[in-house]
């Protein structure tokens, strides 16, 4: 074999190597797309809902009922502070089976509810909430139910109201899960997207950002994540026409929605909240 027959061979060869190399990049490309990252890593240091005493025992329902303030209900009745999580503690709630009223277009009364403001929060435009859930095996969702989320509010010219706004996870029948929305004044309501179905048996890390838009624009973001995959994406969200609107904490509206026949329970950790 001459050189010259050599070097051709040689140049093919590597022609052949370097196609094969771009029209793989351009299938992976094609299969992979980008997508953010969970948001715990593109913040400050979260601020995090204490839920121990100061000896490091759990804190009393009503120890926990004080520490919420007195905008709460079931706190008390439906909820406890337990020793068994990673990293130690979490709030177990109780899900009574009660007589749904949704034709009345009112909640039915079970769960949790109540507001966590942290501190040094101020006029934050862009938050990211994080914690763990675990649901049993035996976890019946029945028609619907609702978990923590982030939550601000927008002032009313001329007036001391407000109207809320926010962001926070809402299963259906079966677990399917949706990231929902709500504008000011206006009730909440799933951006344009796939439903991710809730595991259960096991711990599972939720963290979900908001990002408020620019005023008078429609560039707000919702995200959420499920152990660190992106599940839920909201772009081209109007939650503000002002700066008067600001993100608040976290929103902890836990229970039924529609409510199943049997009782159940649920446990989240301490919530950790960061923000910009």
């Amino acid at each position: 074999m001459t050189s010259q027959t050599k070097f051709h061979l040689i140049f093919n060869t590597l022609g052949a190597l370097i196609g094969l190399t771009v029209v793989g990049y351009v299938v992976f490309s094609l299969a992979h797309t980008e997508t953010e990252a969970a948001c715990h890593a593109r913040y400050a240091a979260a601020t995090r809902l204490a839920l121990n005493m100061s000896g490091g025992a759990p804190m009393t329902p009503m120890q926990l009922q004080a520490r919420v303030g007195i905008d709460e209900y079931g706190v008390i009745g439906n909820a406890k502070v337990i020793d068994d999580a990673p990293g130690g503690v979490a709030v177990e709630v109780a899900l009574q089976p009660v007589a749904d009223v949704e034709s009345a277009g009112e909640r039915p009364a079970n769960g949790i509810f109540f507001k966590w403001t942290p501190s040094g929060i101020g006029s934050a435009t862009a938050g990211c909430l994080s914690y763990m859930l675990w649901l049993p095996e035996d976890f019946d969702f029945g028609g619907g139910g609702l978990l923590p989320g982030i939550f601000g509010d927008a002032k009313v010219a001329g007036s001391d109201a407000a109207l809320p706004f926010g962001v926070r996870p809402q299963w259906h029948t079966g677990g399917k899960t949706a990231l929902d929305v709500a504008t000011p004044g206006s009730g909440y309501a799933p951006p344009k997207q796939d439903a991710f179905t809730l595991p259960k048996g096991r711990w599972v890390r939720i963290e979900q950002e908001l990002v408020l838009n620019t005023p008078g624009q429609a560039d707000g973001i919702a995200r959420l994540w499920l152990d660190g995959d992106l599940k839920a994406e909201g772009t081209g969200l109007k939650l503000r026409e002002d700066e008067n609107a600001v993100i608040r904490g976290v929103l902890a509206d836990v229970g039924y929605t529609r409510l199943p026949g049997k009782s159940g329970t649920l446990r989240f950790t301490p919530f950790e909240m960061a923000w910009k």
